[in-house]
């Protein structure tokens, strides 16, 4: 009534005010005291007010403190005395499923038609049952809701309506058998009468004899010096991933069932003999975590840093698999998809093991995000035989992450390295006729087989190096007489290829007008043709029918039949063989292409391999028609010449006999090398060397042919 007079700030609620009861007399309404328009004065908050902080959230630590999910308790929980008063103590802690209880205790009201304080109480209950919930429990154990002060079958209903309520557990350990169990020698507690336990027992069978134990001092069977106990105490701790180790104590365990195994050592098995125990698993733990505490590596590359000069091959040697670092996640990424990539093509993933061990290292070190070099690769697959890189690089390939190297012919190399053997102005002049070979000269020319170069480079050496031992030291100052009088003492079938490299290497030098003229370019030599033999039918009975696979009787009809050469052979592709119309296609280099019409026998052979091809390597990459286990993944790489000896092995026949066998036969049916050219795609020349041979009377040689 004072702050009302004085026009004072008034607190929330009503101003009190009394009355008078008289019987059979109804009271007037109530109405608020201040009916007036003049504002109200209100008392500033104080400074000190303001400075105060804020109130604490309502979570007592000290009720149901947090425990750690799992852990198990050695004791079963006292008895507890709540209050209602307690939840409030804990009502701004987040409780989980508590809105899923009050959504059942507002059903339960409903039915009851209770109102909104009956609703209060019993939320406030629910959060004291599931607050005081077992470490890592969803539901709620029966024995929990005789704490609370009151209400307790309301609360089990609505914890059972909503699926937290367990089933009620027996007690563990019996009434009158609680004093029992324990065992003497371990302290391991089973819930039994026995002194000693079934695991102390097997010990000390294993290790007869008792002694001091160095640990815990008592008188027990030992293994090394220690009793059961701590031996399985120093092997739970020896790799510590959960931090129980203990210094100067010991943990106790259960016993019976629930004991802790121990494989011990026995004298039955042989000394350093490697077994696995049930701590196995936790040392692989901790050889992941120390992987995964590993950095990431250093040596990362960085797509956007350009290249200052090129760099060789890193040297791979000092890496061991424990150095690995820790992967990135792009290369964790990559790992992944190359596992599904080899579920994909059909391998067994534990025969790929070291192609996936050798993509490890180099993603690990280098990242994937610039292209990895293919010499790279190269240098770890030739760590052990444990490290393999062609399934590799044509993963990398496909992905667009390989940095594939220039591929250089090992003849061409073997050339260069003759070359730089040469004296210092021949080993120029041989370096320039490579590169002409090569269509790398001056003008623009097409380039020769690497084979042939070397053929030429290895014949011409060593005359190059006899004509600077006689001090003729410049290319310029060899003359036909000379070139003649090296020749001279050589066998015709050498000195016409030692002559035939000559010429090809004066006049690369001509051309490229490092000498003023070719001195062998008037030099001939007389050399004896030898014109083709058939062989004899008995050689070739039944040499397809000795095969020994259908690849082999393939390649063995392709020459034998069709006289195609191995070369040619070799590159043939899948998309080549036309099935339907029974024709293949033989590519052929600056020439077009020859067709050629496959007989009977010849497209079943065709057929069969085809199968057994995709039989065996459903998804393989190479486009040829002819792969291996090696080549069906190296991307296009062709089969090397090694399938013709092992198709022919124990035939005693060449490849080359048998084409030239075929392409007589059919020269004998008829003189017409229009025919031959047609049928088998060889040169004009060619055919009527096989003409003159198979109709020796008839076809005279040519008097002007060299």
């Amino acid at each position: 009534m004072r702050a009302e007079i004085r026009r004072e700030y008034l607190p929330p609620g009503r101003p009190r005010q009394l009355a008078v009861v008289l019987p059979n007399v109804k009271l007037p309404s109530a109405n608020p005291l201040r009916a007036h328009d003049r504002p109200t004065t209100r008392k500033p908050v104080p400074e000190w007010v303001r400075k105060l902080p804020p109130p604490r959230p309502h979570d007592d630590p000290l009720l149901f403190p947090k425990q750690v999910d799992g852990q198990l308790g050695l004791f079963p929980p006292p008895r507890r005395t709540l209050a209602i008063a307690d939840a409030g103590r804990i009502r701004d802690r987040p409780i989980p499923q508590l809105d899923l209880v009050g959504t059942q205790l507002a059903g339960i009201a409903r039915e009851r038609n209770v109102g909104g304080a009956w609703l209060n109480l019993t939320k406030s209950l629910a959060r004291l049952a599931l607050a005081a919930r077992e470490p890592g429990h969803r539901q709620v154990l029966p024995q929990t809701l005789d704490d609370l002060p009151s209400m307790s079958p309301t609360i089990a209903e609505a914890l059972r309506r909503a699926g937290l309520l367990a089933d009620a557990r027996h007690k563990i350990v019996p009434a009158g058998r609680a004093d029992h169990g324990s065992c003497t020698r371990c302290l391991a507690w089973a819930n039994d009468r026995r002194k000693v336990c079934t695991a102390c027992r097997q010990f000390a069978r294993s290790h007869p004899g008792s002694g001091g134990c160095e640990r815990c001092q008592s008188v027990q069977p030992l293994a090394g010096g220690l009793c059961r106990f701590c031996t399985v105490l120093q092997a739970q701790t020896a790799t510590d991933i959960d931090g129980i180790a203990l210094e100067g104590g010991a943990q106790l365990w259960f016993g019976a069932g629930f004991a802790p195994k121990l494989r011990t050592v026995d004298a039955r098995y042989p000394p350093r003999t490697r077994r696995k125990g049930r701590f196995v698993a936790k040392k692989r733990l901790v050889k992941a975590a120390a992987r995964a505490a590993r950095p990431v590596s250093a040596h990362l590359v960085d797509p956007a840093q350009t290249a200052l000069f090129e760099t060789p091959a890193r040297d791979w040697t000092r890496l061991g698999k424990s150095d690995l670092p820790t992967p990135t996640h792009e290369a964790e990424a990559v790992m992944a998809e190359f596992a599904r990539y080899i579920r994909s093509r059909g391998w067994n993933p534990d025969h790929q093991r070291s192609s996936t061990r050798t993509l490890r290292i180099l993603v690990s070190w280098l990242g994937v995000r610039a292209p990895i070099r293919e010499i790279d690769i190269q240098a770890v697959a030739l760590l052990s035989s444990n490290h393999t890189g062609a399934r590799v690089t044509d993963f990398l390939r496909r992905r667009e992450l390989l940095d594939a190297e220039d591929k250089i012919s090992a003849d061409l190399l073997r050339a260069r390295d003759i070359a730089a053997a040469l004296p210092d102005s021949y080993a120029a002049a041989a370096h320039t006729w490579i590169d002409v070979l090569t269509g790398q000269g001056s003008r623009p020319s097409r380039s020769i087989a690497p084979t042939t170069i070397y053929n030429y480079v290895s014949f011409a050496a060593p005359i190059l190096q006899g004509f600077s031992a006689q001090g003729i030291d410049d290319p310029r100052q060899v003359t036909k007489e000379i070139i003649e009088a090296a020749l001279e003492p050589l066998k015709r079938p050498h000195a016409r290829s030692v002559h035939t490299g000559l010429r090809s290497l004066f006049r690369a030098l001509r051309r490229e007008g490092l000498v003023f003229r070719d001195p062998a370019r008037t030099i001939s030599l007389s050399i004896a043709r030898h014109a083709p033999v058939p062989l004899p039918t008995d050689r070739l009975k039944g040499i397809l029918d000795n095969a020994p696979d259908v690849r082999s009787q393939l390649v063995i009809a392709l020459v034998a039949i069709h006289a195609l050469m191995p070369v040619a052979i070799t590159a043939l592709h899948l998309d080549d063989l036309d099935r339907t119309r029974g024709r293949l296609r033989i590519r052929r280099k600056n020439r077009p292409d020859h067709i050629v019409y496959l007989d009977e026998t010849t497209l079943e052979l065709a057929t069969s391999w085809t199968a057994e091809r995709f039989r065996r390597w459903p998804r393989t990459p190479n486009p040829h028609l002819l792969i291996n286990r090696e080549t069906a993944v190296n991307g296009d790489t062709p089969v090397s010449r090694m399938i013709f000896r092992t198709s022919l092995k124990g035939t005693g026949l060449q490849a080359g006999k048998l084409r030239q066998d075929r392409i007589l036969d059919e020269a004998r049916d008829g003189a017409d090398p229009v025919r031959l050219m047609r049928v088998f795609g060889i040169s004009a020349i060619t055919a009527m060397k096989y003409v003159a041979a198979a109709h020796p009377a008839t076809i005279r040689p040519d008097p002007i042919t060299p």
